[in-house]
């Protein structure tokens, strides 16, 4: 059996954000179910990005987390 994952960015905006996701996967779904691809569901990684000293303290910035959101597809 083979897996592929595909990373997915949901919208960041707050106006019909379920709607423009669920299109946006459908869409995602739809484009891989061509090739053969069975949805097998969305996993999402968390992670924190570090921060920088910057340069002699200068420009330096704080580490701050964020969250992949990855399809994944088997076949």
């Amino acid at each position: 059996m083979e897996y592929m994952t595909v990373p997915f960015d949901p919208p960041t905006s707050r106006d019909g954000t379920a709607n423009v996701a669920a299109t946006q996967l459908q869409s995602v779904i739809a484009q891989h179910a061509a090739s053969g691809w069975e949805y097998t569901g969305v996993a999402n990684h968390s992670t924190v990005v570090p921060g920088s000293m910057g340069c002699f303290g200068f420009g330096a910035t704080a580490p701050y987390p964020v969250t992949l959101s990855i399809v994944v597809f088997k076949r």
